[in-house]
């Protein structure tokens, strides 16, 4: 567990690089992403990048299997959770434009939200998932699966699943639900008057030169460079669905390693958000789980690295990025590999 005092002294300076710091090999980065030893079948891409600038990448095995395509620097792949991160982003943005406050309660957004419950949670508890709404939705989704292809909107979703009795006082527990990411989403399009993916291109993907990030979902462009993702390779069985709309916030966005580089050291080190919301989009709020908002910090060696993880389907994804020093580490796969695997590579390659 991070401490909150041991967060705020070591990552008060970021963008600044101590003079004491040894810098890394990137010889040694090399060596450790060459190094790793991938199961049969592995598909997906490994890089580490100083600066923003991709210093080495790796990519393995195929984009799509029937059709013999590889995988190159264009392939897209889905960021299942990862997807939070540029959410509170794109709330931090809108808080520094005084659109929004993180300390405002849900129902100063959402007028029609539940007034007795939504009172008491705030921005902040959403993002953080402290907010104690119960996550009626997944729990539906289960028992309908026709929720899966609707097009209902976020705000749709909100009201018929928000309404729950709260689980926990906001702020005193933790809750991984999806209904949280819906409310982010719902109160994202009421305040900015666009789609959740407008808003988010807008205010991050664009200002970042993110040009080849989108979101996986009816109604948005289509990804011809998108990877399929398997659950098996040998024979090629593929692991992937249509995701509705209005899990955009928690799960659809897509995009290449590039991009995912560009998003690390330009929200944690580029002049995307101030020092002030790179505090706030770090602060843990609930340390038993290392979490953030929309994401993880965690240590390695000494040193706090946000920690933004993906797992839909047969996706997965890990983008890291050290908060002392611009240095990035993406992992993706398609081969529907445990998470946990990804971040052993991840920390070796930090290490070496």
């Amino acid at each position: 567990m991070i401490d909150r005092r041991m967060l705020m002294v070591s990552g008060l300076a970021f963008g600044a690089t101590s003079a004491l710091a040894v810098k890394p090999s990137s010889a040694a980065k090399r060596a450790a992403i060459e190094a790793i030893q991938l199961p049969s079948g592995f598909n997906g891409s490994f890089a580490y990048a100083r600066g923003g600038k991709i210093e080495h990448a790796r990519y393995v095995g195929m984009a799509d299997v029937e059709a013999g395509k590889a995988i190159s620097p264009d392939t897209q792949f889905k960021w299942g959770s990862a997807s939070k991160w540029l959410a509170s982003a794109t709330v931090l943005r809108l808080v520094e434009q005084k659109r929004l406050s993180l300390d405002a309660p849900i129902t100063a957004y959402l007028t029609d939200f539940r007034r007795d419950t939504g009172e008491q949670v705030l921005l902040k508890h959403v993002l953080s998932n402290t907010s104690g709404i119960p996550d009626l939705l997944t729990r539906q989704l289960a028992k309908e699966p026709a929720l899966r292809t609707t097009d209902a909107s976020a705000a749709t979703m909100v009201a018929r699943f928000g309404d729950g009795d709260l689980s926990f006082l906001p702020g005193k527990g933790w809750d991984y639900g999806a209904i949280n990411w819906a409310i982010v989403a719902a109160i994202i399009e009421r305040v900015t008057g666009d789609t959740f993916p407008q808003s988010v291109e807008k205010l991050v993907l664009r200002p970042l030169s993110m040009t080849t990030t989108g979101f996986a979902q009816p109604g948005q462009p289509p990804m011809p460079n998108l990877a399929a993702a398997y659950g098996s390779s040998t024979p090629p069985v593929r692991k992937m669905a249509p995701n509705p709309s209005f899990i955009a916030a928690s799960g659809n966005t897509a995009g290449t390693v590039r991009d995912a580089v560009r998003a690390a050291h330009g929200i944690f080190h580029g002049s995307l958000l101030s020092a002030a919301s790179r505090r706030d989009l770090t602060t843990l709020r609930w340390p038993d789980e290392d979490y953030a908002l929309g994401g993880r910090v965690r240590p390695i060696d000494g040193s706090l690295w946000a920690w933004e993880t993906g797992k839909i389907q047969g996706y997965r994804a890990l983008i890291t990025h050290r908060l002392d020093r611009s240095e990035s580490i993406v992992i993706f796969n398609t081969t529907d590999l445990a998470q946990s695997q990804l971040g052993t590579w991840v920390e070796a390659i930090a290490r070496a």
